[in-house]
């Protein structure tokens, strides 16, 4: 087995991409009726899982890159089946956007409904069931912006997910970092908060997260591949796995570890809001330990992954 193969089925393992030939399947008249049912109007945490095709990741990832520190957004086919969303495929959207916000245009909707003509004319008729953006850096959790974005779309679609990407985390750890997302009806209070979700985001971006972390919640994310999803990316793999080698993790992401180090620094020193902070101080030594945790684990195989290459080609 040539030395690309065994680095992407490598990447397969890192990120349990598991196989699924049947999962394409899609019926619309059971879709119609899904949908016409609402069963996630009596139950505010329905949805429970989001399974994603590789490729789709592929096309997220790559157009997240392409956005370098500026945040990107798209729409995502597939289908619903039961308390799962399946996504197939993503459509990019030329948004506005900056580092830290992305807001779609009406120019951006009239290519996107060109696109979704374009799709039917060649049998593609799978709904948009999401969205998704990027998060440059600072993790996969929802903004303010973003919750209001979501819960409009939900009131609208009902059966919609969102899905946020982090393009540098996941070149640094050579693992997709990817989260999906529901917001919670207005109003709706969760009995169950989980401290230690916001490991890993900027101290700027703290206040944030700790204002609206209770108004939304994550599905377990599932990767899955057919047979020819897997020769597209394992093709896409061989052909540039070469330019992937000659990248350096550490040169390429330095700003990321310098920027990471500063806010571990900082974060000795930051008092969370009474609200947020849990069991007090205690809790915060934690996050701390946490954050310092990551941090090395990042850093650590970032070093081993240059010291390998300078071994086997210096």
């Amino acid at each position: 087995m040539q030395v690309e193969q065994v680095d992407y089925q490598q990447f397969v393992e890192r990120n349990n991409i598991l196989p699924d030939e049947s999962i394409y399947h899609f019926n619309q008249e059971e879709q119609n009726d899904f949908i016409d049912k609402k069963p996630w109007d009596n139950s505010p945490n329905y949805f429970k899982k989001c399974k994603i095709s590789i490729a789709a990741v592929i096309k997220m990832l790559i157009h997240a890159c392409l956005g370098k520190n500026n945040e990107v957004m798209g729409l995502m086919q597939g289908r619903c089946d039961k308390e799962t969303f399946i996504i197939y495929d993503v459509i990019y959207l030329n948004a506005e956007a900056s580092e830290v916000n992305v807001t779609l245009t009406p120019e951006a909707m009239g290519e996107y409904v060109q696109m979704i003509e374009m799709l039917e004319t060649v049998g593609r008729v799978h709904p948009t069931v999401g969205w998704y953006h990027s998060h440059p850096s600072y993790g996969c959790w929802l903004s303010g912006t973003d919750v209001q974005n979501q819960r409009l779309q939900q009131m609208g679609y009902g059966a919609f997910v969102a899905v946020v990407i982090d393009p540098i985390r996941t070149m640094t750890n050579q693992k997709v970092d990817i989260g999906a997302f529901r917001v919670y009806p207005d109003g709706y209070r969760p009995l169950k908060q989980n401290q230690d979700e916001n490991i890993g985001i900027p101290t700027q971006k703290i206040k944030d997260f700790g204002a609206y972390h209770d108004k939304y919640y994550s599905l377990d994310i599932e990767i899955f591949s057919n047979s020819i999803d897997s020769k597209i990316v394992q093709g896409l793999w061989e052909r540039y796995w070469g330019v992937r080698l000659s990248q350096s993790i550490l040169e390429d992401n330095q700003l990321y570890f310098r920027q990471c180090l500063c806010d571990l620094k900082d974060k000795c020193f930051i008092k969370y809001e009474q609200s947020y902070q849990g069991s007090g101080q205690q809790n915060n030594e934690k996050q701390q330990i946490k954050e310092a945790q990551k941090f090395s684990v990042e850093l650590a195989g970032a070093l081993l992954s240059e010291t390998v290459k300078q071994i086997l080609f210096q």
